[in-house]
């Protein structure tokens, strides 16, 4: 399994505007695809002893129990999955008190990772196959891409 990321150059601090323009890896999903319910679904199915069809099904109704459940107000914590909850976007105003639900924009919903799926890039994920490729870099043979020491290409570190 790779793991595919793009170079950016932003400043390395942000509040400061003369700091210097650094790169960093941005994850890239534009040259894969995404995984579809009906995928899930098939794997859940052939996993769990449960039909395919019963896998859609509990996915959808999870995925309505979850909306409504986060539009009550309620944040949601699936053991063993991660926290879901709103995060409300606004453009901010001078002062609290001036704050009115109409400076409100926008609703998000936001996932934090519990630490049984959150991704680590020590030795256990290295172990498990993970590699990063540089998409400025895929076309070029693996050997070429791991190994200019210059932090493009696969990272062995990571």
């Amino acid at each position: 399994m790779a793991i595919l990321y793009k170079k950016v150059k932003r400043l390395s601090d942000p509040t400061d505007k003369v700091s210097v323009r650094k790169a960093y890896p941005v994850i890239t999903y534009k040259y894969g695809s995404a995984a579809t319910l009906g995928e899930f679904a098939k794997e859940i199915g052939s996993n769990s002893g449960v039909s395919e069809g019963e896998a859609i099904s509990v996915l959808k109704d999870f995925r309505t129990l979850l909306r409504k459940t986060l539009l009550s107000g309620r944040s949601v914590n699936i053991e063993g999955l991660g926290f879901f909850f709103l995060s409300a976007q606004s453009k901010g105003v001078e002062k609290a008190e001036e704050f009115t639900n109409q400076d409100i924009t926008g609703l998000r919903i936001c996932f934090r990772a519990n630490n049984d799926i959150r991704l680590h890039t020590g030795t256990s994920t290295r172990s498990d196959g993970l590699k990063l490729k540089d998409v400025d870099r895929i076309n070029e043979p693996d050997e070429i891409e791991a190994g200019n020491g210059e932090g493009e290409g696969e990272d062995p570190s990571v």
